[in-house]
């Protein structure tokens, strides 16, 4: 997704990554699993504490959408910056700002321009592969897409691999209407059930390498956070990643993240199915049904949460 730059020319999260406190984007810092003490329930009914926000609170940022409020309110001073001094890191800004703003085809020729003036730049290409499926181009997008994880693997914490592979979902829905009623996006199979177990099989990363269950929900987090910015409900793209999400905390995570996960969903267009009922009762009964420990803040035995100390 966006990549922008900081005055000293570093890059930085999009612009509303350093106020939203309940995107996981805030999980740069390690430091961040001490400042959130909320409780959860994971699917054998014990409580234990994933030191991030839960339920409502987790889906709160992708239902308001303010992270692009903010970067509208912030205009004037991201085009002063730019015109006091039209470095990289202003332009990329500027760029960044016109993609907020969904001048979209303004916001490439400023890219195309930015990577002959600047050539090389892995943001470039992001921000390039960002405003060029935004415009409907989803083919020329995924090339600029791959060509920045190709000039830096770390874009985004790692995760533009499942940014690839939405492009690659949109362009065979392009093909086949019903392709994401039968295709996971982020190429997960879960087992049909109540309480499914973590797939079997992970999709693999930007190193080509399957990525763990905490990477896979700091990719899915990563990716929507910023998605839902854009994207308004009902989308049917979305509607399948929350999908998928809310099932991975339903397999490995606070059940709570999950039924809030399924209700966006729903909100994106997913059919509340059968197989849904049962899971979102399922997650209910469980959840009402928990027994409170005596320390559960000390317990972090979560399968799908970012590991301490990294």
């Amino acid at each position: 997704m966006l990549s922008t730059r900081g005055h000293d020319g570093r890059t930085q999260g999009n612009p509303p990554v350093k106020i939203l406190l309940a995107t996981a984007l805030l999980l740069l810092a390690s430091t961040a699993h001490a400042c959130i003490n909320e409780v959860g329930t994971d699917r054998s009914g014990r409580r234990f504490a994933p030191d991030w926000y839960l339920g409502e609170d987790f889906t709160e940022p992708m239902r308001k959408r303010d992270g692009r409020e903010y970067a509208l309110k912030r205009a004037t001073e991201t085009i002063a910056a730019a015109r006091k001094q039209p470095s990289f890191a202003s332009l990329t800004n500027l760029g960044v700002l016109l993609i907020y703003q969904g001048q979209y085809p303004l916001a490439i020729r400023h890219f195309l321009s930015l990577e002959r003036r600047y050539p090389g730049h892995h943001e470039t290409a992001a921000n390039l592969g960002t405003a060029l499926e935004l415009a409907g181009q989803d083919h020329v997008a995924l090339r600029w897409i791959r060509l920045g994880i190709q000039r830096n693997a770390n874009e985004h914490l790692r995760t533009e691999w499942l940014h690839a592979r939405i492009l690659q979902a949109k362009i065979a829905a392009a093909r086949e209407p019903d392709y994401l009623q039968r295709h996971s996006i982020a190429g997960l199979r879960f087992e049909a059930k109540p309480a499914p177990a973590l797939p079997a099989v992970m999709p693999a990363g930007n190193d080509g390498q399957p990525v763990k269950p905490w990477e896979l929900d700091r990719s899915l987090s990563y990716q929507l956070m910023e998605r839902t910015q854009f994207v308004p409900a009902p989308d049917p793209v979305v509607a399948n990643l929350l999908s998928d999400w809310a099932t991975l905390n339903l397999a490995g995570g606070p059940l709570e993240n999950a039924d809030a996960l399924y209700e966006l969903a729903v909100d994106y267009g997913a059919p509340r199915d059968a197989l849904m009922r049962e899971r979102q009762a399922y997650i209910r009964k469980t959840i009402a049904r928990a027994q409170e420990p005596e320390d559960a803040a000390g317990d972090y035995s979560c399968a799908i949460c970012w590991p301490r100390g990294q």
